[in-house]
């Protein structure tokens, strides 16, 4: 019979030792990261913010220095530094740093922005340039921010002369900056300009435009200096003016634009002429959403028929975008018996809170707008300018009565009934203020459009609950049992779930 196992095991050396059992789905590590791609690191790069891009370095061996020959994007922001306030050349010594080991051949992005800004820096600045210009930068960004707290901008950059003799920019966006004398300007690539706090001119204008062949966007925030926008080049496509940008202006002149954007703080000076559009018989997009921060009176003495005026200008426009201040100034014109001009509006857009003093000024662009067939409240809160309702308003319409005041309003109404096909309501919430006003307004939409197809109310999330609220399934039961003037009329409520 053969000995049995006493159950030791006989003792091994490493050199005996049989090697692990192996499995045929096993693989040896590898470094996948490392194993990307060039391309692959370069797009993964692009959507990374530049902090994080230089982080990557840790992530693997060949990473180690892969940024400084890959990355695309050099986006440098003030915020950054938490010494920045104390010590700027901090931020410089940050700058420089990354410029001198930054090897990559295709810088499309170059940032620099909230960079404390005084005289002495000026050097530094036109060598960040010059390197964006040598790497044939396509998006330039340049956001200077002042030292001082008070709204003079005199202290401001001058912008170097070979950066208005660029060839490869296509986007550039300078704050706190200026032109200088007779600068001849060649942007032959140039797209997009964006221009914050810049003291400009007419002529400064005008030779951007001559200079900008295939210019597509202007936007213009807080400039000052031009008294004129004549805009007669063809590419021209979009204005937006915000701000103070046209604290000054007196007259626009742009044929052949498309959209024409209003917005931003006004603070105009006293005895100021209106703004005239003069031209703008290609426009198909304006959107008027402006704020004067002004005592009722002077605000009621200079504005009460500028947004009319405006309004005549726009009257062929088919997209119209109202924001809430506005809207405040067309309810003084409605209490006023200020007839509406007519439009061709047909999608109109409301930015308001929908509260009493809203409900005039809807009814007046309504009643304006016969050939509507789209019809959008993007709900919001009361605008940091509010009108006072003086007791002369007052005594004119209930505003306890809403409905009183709409049904008043259904006469004028005859031929928007005809042709409003699709109304959309965003940011609904129950516990709102003025929601009885709103509820009106729909229970007056679907009562009485004959033409109404869809109705769609988007609420807004609610982080205090996790399932839709009681009260809003409460509000949807009552708009659903609302009287629909038309039986095709389809009401969809929209439902946030965290």
């Amino acid at each position: 019979m053969p000995r049995r196992s006493s159950g030791v095991l006989p003792s091994r050396t490493e050199g005996n030792r049989p090697p692990p059992p192996t499995s045929p789905l096993s693989f040896p590590p590898m470094d996948h990261i490392s194993a990307l791609p060039d391309d692959a690191v370069t797009r993964i790069f692009s959507y990374l913010p530049f902090k994080d891009v230089v982080k990557t370095s840790a992530l693997s061996r060949r990473w180690q220095y892969t940024w400084r020959t890959t990355t695309p994007h050099l986006k440098f922001d003030g915020l950054w530094h938490r010494n920045h306030e104390a010590s700027p050349s901090g931020f410089q010594s940050l700058v420089d740093s990354v410029l001198r080991q930054c090897t990559s051949p295709t810088v499309k992005k170059f940032h620099i922005t909230h960079f404390k800004y005084s005289k002495a820096n000026d050097p530094k600045l036109e060598h960040w340039l010059r390197i964006a210009e040598e790497c044939r930068v396509e998006d330039l960004r340049l956001w200077l921010s002042s030292l001082w707290l008070s709204t003079d901008f005199g202290s401001t950059y001058v912008l170097p002369q070979f950066l208005f003799c660029s060839n490869w920019l296509v986007r550039l966006e300078v704050s706190l900056c200026c032109f200088s004398l007779g600068t001849a300007i060649k942007w032959p690539r140039l797209k997009v300009l964006l221009m914050e706090r810049v003291k400009l001119s007419d002529d400064i204008l005008g030779r951007i435009f001559r200079g900008s062949a295939v210019l597509e966007s202007l936007e213009l925030r807080g400039c000052w200096g031009m008294k004129n926008i004549v805009i007669d080049s063809t590419s021209v496509k979009d204005l937006l003016l915000i701000g103070g940008s046209f604290s000054n202006l007196g007259k626009i002149r742009a044929p052949r634009l498309l959209s024409l954007c209003v917005s931003g703080t006004w603070d105009p000076p006293e005895g100021r002429r209106d703004i005239s559009l003069d031209d703008v018989s290609s426009l198909v997009e304006a959107k008027l959403d402006f704020v004067i921060p002004t005592g009722w009176p002077v605000a009621k003495r200079m504005c009460r028929y500028l947004l009319k005026e405006l309004l005549e200008k726009l009257r062929g426009v088919p997209t119209i975008t109202i924001g809430g201040w506005c809207l405040q100034i067309l309810s003084l014109l409605e209490m006023e018996g200020v007839p509406s001009p007519l439009s061709k509006c047909q999608n109109l857009i409301l930015h308001a809170p929908v509260s009493p003093r809203d409900l005039p000024g809807i009814a007046y662009m309504l009643q304006s707008s016969q050939c509507l067939e789209k019809f959008v409240i993007s709900l919001t809160d009361f605008p940091l300018s509010v009108l006072w309702i003086d007791k002369e308003f007052k005594e004119r319409i209930n505003f306890d009565e809403e409905e009183d005041f709409l049904c008043s309003q259904k006469g004028n109404f005859r031929c928007l009934a005809k042709h409003l096909k699709r109304v959309e309501i965003t940011g609904f919430e129950t516990d709102r203020y003025g929601l009885k006003h709103l509820l009106a307004l729909i229970k007056l939409l679907l009562g009485d459009t004959l033409a109404l197809e869809k109705m769609i109310i988007k609420a807004e999330l609610c982080t205090r609950h996790t399932a839709v609220h009681p009260e809003l399934l409460g509000v949807s039961r009552t708009v659903l049992s609302y009287r629909r003037a038309s039986k095709n009329t389809e009401v969809i409520f929209n439902y946030p779930f965290k």
